[in-house]
This record gives structure tokens, sequence and C-alpha cells, in this order.
């Protein structure tokens, strides 16, 4: 799979991008175990994990950093990303997700929503694709850089 050119702004996104593109290697996609917690302690809080069902796709949240969760407002680990306050964005990163899942290409965006109890959210998050048998894609690895803007 050819590399696509992606625009990363937060300097720990990139830094996480630059990671994945090592471990990776010649592969399309590295396993979950290449991504090794001490290498990423600069960011292990705002990280998150997917598992990938489906098609049709369905993604279920297998670990989410403590300060994702606190700036997002609620725990999300254990939970389905469909099952979460994204507002009006939600189905949108929910194509994400699936585009990130079906074609391997790792995708960093930028987000400013208001969550139903009216707190605002800016944040870029990058997603990447991991894959355990180098055939198909089973998780998301993802980092997030995030504040909360409302109240």
């Amino acid at each position: 799979m050819p590399d696509q050119a992606i625009s990363i702004n937060a300097p720990n996104l990139q830094k996480l991008y630059d990671y994945w593109l090592r471990k990776r290697g010649t592969r399309f996609a590295p396993k979950r175990a290449d991504m090794n917690p001490e290498d990423l302690k600069y960011i292990l809080s705002y990280m998150y994990i997917l598992d990938v069902r489906g098609p049709p796709y369905r993604f279920r949240f297998r670990l989410a950093g403590t300060d994702l969760v606190r700036e997002y407002g609620g725990e999300v680990t254990g939970k389905f990303a469909d099952e979460i306050d994204l507002d009006e964005v939600g189905n949108l990163i929910l194509d994400e997700y699936a585009s990130v899942a079906r074609d391997g290409r790792p995708i960093a965006t930028h987000w400013h929503y208001t969550k139903n109890d009216g707190r605002e959210l800016e944040y870029e998050h990058l997603i990447l694709p991991l894959s355990a048998d180098g055939k198909k894609i089973d998780m998301l690895f993802g980092a997030a850089a995030i504040k909360g803007v409302g109240p």
C-alpha cells in the first residue's frame, strides 16, 4: 500500500506517526505487540486502541488513556465508538475509523464539536492501523491532542 501524505500539526502526534512508520517497516501495518509502551510514555495518557469488528464495522475501545478520558469527560474503555457522545460529528469520525480499517491508511484530522452535555471539545487525532496477521486490520491505534474548551 503506498503511503499517502497526511498533515499533522501536533508535535506529539507527528512523533507517534514517525514511530508507527518505523515499526511498520515494509509491512502495511505493524502488530499491536510492536508498539512498546516504554517508547510511548510521552503520549500514553492520550492514546487509545480500538478493536475492529466487522464489516460491517463497529469499533470498541479496548484502552483509553487517562488524560483522553479526563478531557472527553467520561470513561470510554469497553464502549463502542457509536455509543459515546460525539454529537453531530460522530458519523464522520466513525467513517474515519472505517476508512482506516478498510484501506489500512492512517488519517489525521482536526475536530471541534459540542457534546450533548454542552461541553466543547477541540482536538486533532491520529488513527493508525494495526494487524496481527499482516493481512487484516484488527485494531486501530490512535492518539489525540485534545482540549476541553466548554463548561
